[in-house]
């Protein structure tokens, strides 16, 4: 890496100003045929369940990244169309790659895509504002695709991290390789308990959580179920942010030592098993309706049923630990935490506050349907939807009271 050399204002000119002070578009003529790569990078932060919605593919406009890279591709090709001084380049490189931040990668919580452009040419001038451009559209293709449901993302750090190539040669922003996704955030387990909006007691302490007695009960189709681990339940509408909050909530339990199982209901007639391509996908294509997949240390089944599996079956199987965390199953009379955003009811026609029951333990919302809660009297248990802590402090209060009954 080069050092960066203290800038001098008698020797440094701008090459775009003549002497009148007139813009012009430089001469390079003269200049010598060298291979240029230029890399830089844009960052666009949005909420949890926006970034959910984009990575299941839900977003009504299709598939949000494959078109932001597209989009990032053609940018560079026309760079020279939308900033005015900029050469007309064959450019021989155009590659933009997006990441999803997890949720742990700023300080501050948020969450969003990071997008990486890379240009190439073998030309007399460089091409940084090719991939500049790119790295920008793309992003703004993102935001251009999810505007409907999130109106407030911001496109932050749109920036050149490396160019190589010319008469000045390499050079590379200090600090570059961890500048991507901004501060991150360290790998300790979470401080302190998040506190539901309103005051007073959180009336969901004395909620009771539902859960077999220790005779075993009767399912649907007249099956035996066994007592199983506390269950809460996560429901919502899709898009809601339910996927985002419950792997949030799954990591802050286990690091408050909980161990924790979960179950999903895919929503879906019928599904692949286990990955396409593994030996278990190839059984089950070839026609095996029960397909068993054993390590030393983990075991799993996928079978096929006859009808969709009660939930109260397949809680029967979690006795080996401290709680079940359930995504959806809105009707299975768990405790349950419904996930809403006023975006989506919004989109949808619907309001998520009918969702709520005598079963639930929680609200998880934004600021605006937080708002509309309350007006309609909602009890006083309400989080804000990116508050996986207090949430997670919430179930784990409740797991402790019911195991003490």
């Amino acid at each position: 890496m080069c050092a960066q050399s203290k800038r001098d204002a008698y020797r440094d000119t701008l090459t775009h100003v003549d002497e009148q002070g007139d813009v012009r578009m430089v001469d390079v003529s003269d200049k010598a045929v060298t291979k240029r790569i230029a890399v830089a990078e844009g960052t666009i932060l949005m909420h949890p369940e926006t970034q959910a919605m984009v990575l299941e593919d839900h977003a009504k406009k299709g598939d949000v990244l494959a078109c932001a890279r597209i989009a990032g591709v053609m940018a560079a090709k026309r760079t020279s169309d939308l900033i005015p001084m900029c050469h007309p380049l064959m450019i021989t490189k155009a590659k933009v790659e997006i990441e999803p931040l997890g949720p742990n990668a700023r300080t501050d919580g948020r969450t969003g895509f990071h997008v990486t452009a890379t240009t190439g040419v073998t030309g007399v001038t460089g091409i940084e504002m090719e991939a500049l451009t790119a790295a920008s559209v793309a992003c703004l293709t993102i935001y251009d695709m999810c505007k409907a449901v999130d109106r407030g993302m911001e496109i932050v750090n749109v920036r050149l991290l490396r160019k190589e190539g010319g008469r000045s040669g390499l050079w590379e922003r200090k600090g570059a390789e961890a500048a991507t996704c901004g501060e991150t955030r360290s790998d300790a387990a979470p401080a302190g308990e998040g506190a539901a909006r309103g005051s007073g007691a959180n009336p969901a302490d004395e909620f009771t959580v539902p859960s077999c007695d220790s005779s075993w009960v009767e399912a649907s189709a007249g099956a035996v179920v066994k007592p199983h681990a506390p269950a809460f339940a996560f429901v919502g509408y899709q898009n809601s942010g339910k996927t985002t909050l419950v792997e949030k909530v799954i990591a802050n339990l286990t690091a408050r030592g909980l161990r924790v199982g979960s179950v999903k209901h895919h929503g879906h007639a019928r599904f692949d098993i286990d990955a396409p391509g593994k030996d278990s996908w190839r059984h089950a294509r070839a026609g095996s309706r029960h397909v068993a997949i054993v390590s030393p240390d983990r075991c799993a089944e996928y079978r096929d049923t006859e009808r969709e599996q009660d939930v109260r079956e397949l809680l029967a199987h979690y006795t080996d630990v401290d709680v079940v965390i359930v995504e959806g199953y809105k009707s299975a009379g768990l405790a349950n935490v419904v996930v809403a955003r006023e975006g989506v009811d919004d989109l949808r026609g619907k309001n998520s506050l009918d969702l709520l029951d005598e079963q639930t333990v929680a609200l998880a919302c934004d600021e605006r349907l937080a708002r509309k809660a309350r007006q309609e009297g909602a009890p006083e248990i309400i989080y804000d939807i990116n508050d996986a802590n207090g949430i997670a402090a919430l179930v784990e209060r409740l797991v402790k009271k019911q195991n003490e009954r």
